[in-house]
């Protein structure tokens, strides 16, 4: 029970430190407060109340598997974090990204949430306590990409405003910091929004995965892993690949069968590994 504290005071404080952030930004530069700002602004603040009510939820959750699924949901949360900083680091020293640069973390993010669900349902058994695991692990890594974002966005001004130069112009706003805290605000309303949501479909695919993997024969394993789940993967990837060479008006049904496709074959991913894994041990028990 001692993680599960943790975990729920870990979120709690997160939170505290977003709303922080964001009050410190908006209260420097008041014009990003000004016309739709404000809407923006109270919406910030009304996501961030929900993930707090969530870290005091998950410090009075005392069921054992409950906290298992958590735990390992926040647990894949800290890694999808870390990628999540080092895609706004790449995004503020690389400005001409290659998409294979572009795209790679978003990958790698819809495998991380597919695959706390597949790991919380191989230790529970249930597909809401996997729903779960994807939660805590969306909660965790927004928060703390939010806290590094903001953070070095307030920090580094001059290079973030360098970097949003084309979008200030196109906005007609006059104030040049207030159009830096608007777009904070604007960015973390999505994400806020986007992960929990991404989560709940992926974390639920990982699991269903997981449970189907956990019932076919090794064969079936080597060739969802050889030839089932590349296949997919390369349909989706080839999809978002021609999204990024067209007009943007044409993009949306490229991208939404490429991200679905993608993140379906990337689900897939630790239940074969898992999968093969048992196979492979229980062979070896029964060879000896």
């Amino acid at each position: 029970m001692h993680r599960q504290q943790i975990l729920g005071s870990g979120i709690i404080v997160g939170t505290l430190l977003v709303l922080s952030l964001v009050a410190a930004g908006v209260m420097q530069h008041r014009a990003s407060v000004q016309g739709s700002g404000v809407s923006l602004l109270w919406t910030d603040v009304g996501l961030l109340l929900i993930y707090g009510l969530a870290g005091i939820l998950a410090l009075k959750q005392n069921s054992h598997n409950w906290v298992t699924a958590s735990i390992v949901g926040a647990q894949i949360g800290l890694i999808v974090g870390g990628v999540g900083i080092a895609n706004h680091l790449i995004e503020a020293f690389v400005p001409s990204r290659p998409f294979v640069l572009v795209i790679s973390p978003v990958l790698l993010t819809l495998a991380l949430l597919g695959a706390a669900g597949a790991a919380a349902w191989e230790r529970t058994g249930s597909l809401t306590l996997a729903v779960v695991s994807g939660m805590c692990c969306a909660i965790v890594a927004t928060l703390i990409t939010l806290c590094f974002a903001i953070s070095f966005n307030l920090r580094f001004a001059a290079r973030v405003d360098w970097q949003l130069r084309e979008a200030f112009v196109a906005s007609g706003m006059v104030d040049r910091a207030g159009f830096r805290v608007r777009n904070i605000l604007e960015a973390s309303s999505e994400i806020l929004v986007r992960m929990p949501l991404l989560a709940i479909c992926l974390a639920h695919a990982g699991a269903v995965i997981q449970a189907w993997m956990s019932r076919e024969s090794r064969r079936t394993l080597v060739l969802a892993a050889r030839i089932l789940a590349p296949f997919v993967f390369a349909v989706g990837a080839a999809a978002l690949w021609h999204a990024n060479a067209i007009e943007r008006a044409a993009r949306p049904p490229f991208v939404l069968s490429g991200v679905v496709l993608s993140g379906v074959s990337l689900c897939a991913g630790y239940p074969i590994w898992s999968a093969l894994h048992t196979s492979k041990s229980r062979s070896r028990g029964e060879n000896s």
